[in-house]
């Protein structure tokens, strides 16, 4: 049977929208109310996701991250300060992965073993990054995404789950969420921005066909999204556009999602594959 996952980019409205963490401090948390939704909703479909916190979150919120894992998701890292990983050094970046792996790990008494990049932000100028977190005990990625994008994108990257080989030598599963091959472009169809800009008759036709192709489908979404009533700032045209577009519609969408698809974590969905890379 093919796969389906859903998962969480747990994160604050203000921490995806690439103001610096530095400033943060002044805006309103709102991240338990939104994430309450999803558990809630999640626990009604018995959906299991696995929820990518990002260690902020864990250092402000930590009953947020028990409440999360005590409910049956898994908890993989989603860095530790939203900073895109090409703008990072990768000494830099191995310092915050290891203070989110240590901060979820004390919370949870489990190890980590999955990762996503803020802005699915490795790409070919960021690919060292694989090493180092091969090196501190990840196992699978969730971050590079086989599309054209202005923030991301290796658009000629595998579209389906598969172990690769780090610059290094090392070796992840990484397991991208979901596109549709549509003559030569992958057309993104894995969440986010995306699940609000499509109708809905037109991303459930897109996962059914992956479907047919015997190809794992991922669907991801952000706690932010199911909270059409976060605060607005004025933001430059393009990340305005990507945060704010269509907020009411996600709630809905992913009820719907979740009746027509059965969904996993990642955990589950690749058990057999992070055994083998960890053997």
């Amino acid at each position: 049977m093919v796969s389906s996952v859903f998962s969480i980019d747990v994160e604050d409205w203000y921490q995806g929208i690439e103001i610096p963490m530095d400033q943060w401090d002044g805006f309103e948390r709102r991240v338990e109310d939104s994430m309450s939704r999803l558990l809630d909703l999640m626990a009604r479909y018995d959906v299991t996701a696995t929820c990518f916190v990002l260690g902020r979150v864990a250092e402000e919120h930590p009953q947020l991250v028990q409440r999360i894992h005590e409910a049956g998701h898994e908890i993989a890292t989603h860095g530790y300060s939203h900073a895109k990983v090409y703008d990072l050094t990768p000494e830099r970046f191995r310092r915050e992965l290891r203070r989110s792996i240590d901060l979820l790990q004390d919370l949870t008494g489990e190890p980590v073993r999955g990762h996503r990049a803020p802005y699915f932000s490795i790409t070919k100028e960021s690919l060292w990054a694989l090493d180092i977190l091969a090196q501190e005990g990840i196992r699978y990625d969730s971050s590079i995404h086989p599309v054209l994008n202005w923030r991301y994108g290796i658009p000629d990257a595998d579209r389906t789950p598969s172990v690769i080989d780090t610059p290094n030598g090392e070796q992840l599963l990484e397991a991208p969420v979901s596109t549709y091959p549509l003559y030569n472009v992958n057309v993104p169809c894995g969440g986010g921005a995306y699940l609000r800009i499509y109708p809905y008759w037109l991303q459930r036709t897109l996962l059914r066909r992956i479907e047919k192709r015997g190809e794992h489908v991922g669907i991801y979404v952000h706690p932010w999204e199911v909270d059409p009533n976060h605060p607005r700032l004025d933001l430059p045209f393009r990340v305005s556009t990507t945060h704010y577009w269509n907020l009411d519609s996600t709630f809905p969408k992913l009820e719907r999602l979740f009746q027509d698809f059965t969904f996993e974590s990642y955990r589950d969905a690749f058990s057999d594959e992070r055994e083998t890379l960890a053997a």
